[in-house]
C-alpha cells in the first residue's frame, strides 16, 4: 500500500515537473519571439530614421503655416482620398463606427491592412507579395470611394468640403 502511494506521488511530481518544464520552454520561446520582433522594429526605425524625421518636420511646419496636413488640400483646396482617415480610424478603434464611416468609409480596409502588414512584417519576419497586392486593392477601393463621395457629398458634408483659403 505504501509503495503504491509513493509510486502515485512520484507520478504526480513528475507530471508537475514536466508541466513546469513545458511552461518554462514556452516562456523562453515567447521571449525569443518578442526579442526578434523588437529587433525588426528597431532595424526598421534605423533604416527609415531620416524619412521619419522629415515626416515629423513636414507635419509641424505645414500644420503651423497652413493649419492642414494634406499637400493636395493645401494646394487645391479640395479634399483628398485620405481626408478624414485619421479621425475615422480613431473612431473605429474607439467603437464609434457610424461616425468613422461618415468620416472615411475606407478606414476599415486600412485598419485590416495595417494589422496584416504588422503581423507579416514583424511577427513572421516576411515581406510578402500578397501584402503588396492587397495594398494595391485597398488603394483602388479607397479611390473608388473617394470618387463616389466627391460626386455625391462634395461640398456639403465634412470632410468633403472645399477650403477656399488654400
Amino acid at each position: 500500500m505504501i509503495v503504491v502511494a509513493l509510486s502515485l506521488e512520484k507520478k504526480k511530481l513528475s507530471t508537475v515537473g514536466s508541466t513546469l518544464a513545458l511552461c518554462h520552454l514556452r516562456n523562453s520561446i515567447i521571449r525569443s519571439k518578442i526579442k526578434s520582433i523588437l529587433k525588426r522594429v528597431v532595424q526598421d526605425i534605423r533604416t527609415y530614421c531620416i524619412a521619419i524625421l522629415l515626416f515629423i518636420g513636414f507635419n509641424i511646419v505645414v500644420r503651423t503655416v497652413f493649419h492642414a496636413f494634406c499637400p493636395f488640400l493645401i494646394i487645391t483646396g479640395f479634399p483628398c482620398a485620405g481626408c478624414g482617415m485619421t479621425r475615422a480610424v480613431f473612431c473605429f478603434l474607439t467603437g464609434q463606427f457610424e461616425r468613422g464611416m461618415n468620416l472615411n468609409p475606407a478606414a476599415p480596409f486600412w485598419i485590416v491592412w495595417i494589422f496584416l502588414f504588422v503581423i507579416d512584417r514583424y511577427a513572421y519576419g516576411k515581406n510578402s507579395k500578397w501584402i503588396k497586392v492587397l495594398l494595391g486593392i485597398i488603394v483602388s477601393i479607397t479611390m473608388v470611394i473617394y470618387l463616389y463621395r466627391m460626386l455625391t457629398q462634395f461640398p456639403s458634408y465634412p470632410p468633403m468640403t472645399y477650403y477656399k483659403n488654400n
